[in-house]
């Protein structure tokens, strides 16, 4: 799996983490984590499939210490670059690891939050899921908690847009039980969709809900990037109305993601 994102790391950050709508999802996330965060100082932070470190760097800017992990060595590396020229090394550590073998990464020490951005808990399967409750727990402090950022099994976007096409696979594609198998860059990789129900029950032995909000209800997934490039206007509306429903916890089943924010029992 680690070499399909390595192959697409150098270009992951024009396709997402810079363009309208990754930016637009991504304030969304930080926005929850401004508030979580505030008038929290020096946190020790461990992130699961970190990427290209854009929010490992947006925590070393608060002042937390990060250990930022990731499957991909390229990733790693274009973290470690973004860190260098932020002046932030004292803040971050970086090693590789894959998010269902994290027990071995030889990680020795206790943090005060876990987190996991854009659909990294999707690439994991459902026995993998409850694996990863017991494993991320024992890495947590006393009431730690955990972030997670996850592709649900329904998205009112994806489906609309690929009914208009009559692509009627695609508009289903996340219901499957076996996960939707995606050729990337020339591997067979198999995403797994994610209910908050089924989220609940996979880590409600060892946490407890704290909150459950909407990604990307109004704001449309990724791939509709080049329609809303020439749609500011048409864009804008669309990120003010996402706001406008942050608090309608139901609408997380059908938003491109959903943020749950679990503390350890």
């Amino acid at each position: 799996m680690h070499q399909a994102f390595d192959i697409i790391a150098n270009q992951y950050d024009e396709l997402f983490t810079y363009s309208a709508i990754g930016i637009a999802q991504r304030n969304l996330v930080w926005g929850y984590l401004e508030k979580l965060l505030a008038h929290r100082n020096e946190l020790n932070i461990l992130e699961l499939n970190c990427g290209t470190g854009e929010d490992a760097l947006w925590f070393a800017r608060k002042g937390h210490k990060i250990l930022a992990t990731d499957i991909s060595n390229n990733m790693l590396q274009i973290t470690k670059e973004k860190i260098s020229n932020a002046g932030l090394i004292n803040n971050v550590k970086i090693i590789q690891a894959d998010i269902s073998e994290i027990e071995t990464a030889g990680i020795n020490e206790k943090f005060d939050l876990i987190f996991s951005n854009f659909g990294g808990i999707n690439c994991i399967s459902s026995d993998e899921l409850i694996k990863l409750s017991s494993d991320i727990k024992n890495l947590l402090k006393a009431a730690g908690q955990l972030v997670m950022v996850i592709m649900p099994e329904f998205c009112a976007w994806e489906t609309l847009y690929f009914i208009l096409k009559f692509n009627f696979k695609k508009a289903f594609r996340r219901l499957s039980a076996k996960g939707e198998v995606v050729k990337f860059n020339g591997e067979n990789l198999i995403t797994y969709y994610y209910s908050v129900a089924r989220i609940k029950k996979s880590f409600g032995q060892n946490f407890n809900l704290v909150a459950v909000k909407p990604i990307g209800f109004f704001i449309p997934p990724s791939y509709m990037e080049k329609f809303f490039h020439s749609k500011p206007k048409f864009f804008n509306i669309l990120k003010k109305l996402e706001h406008s429903i942050s608090k309608f916890d139901f609408l997380a089943g059908f938003s491109d993601h959903f943020l749950i924010n679990l503390q350890v029992k």
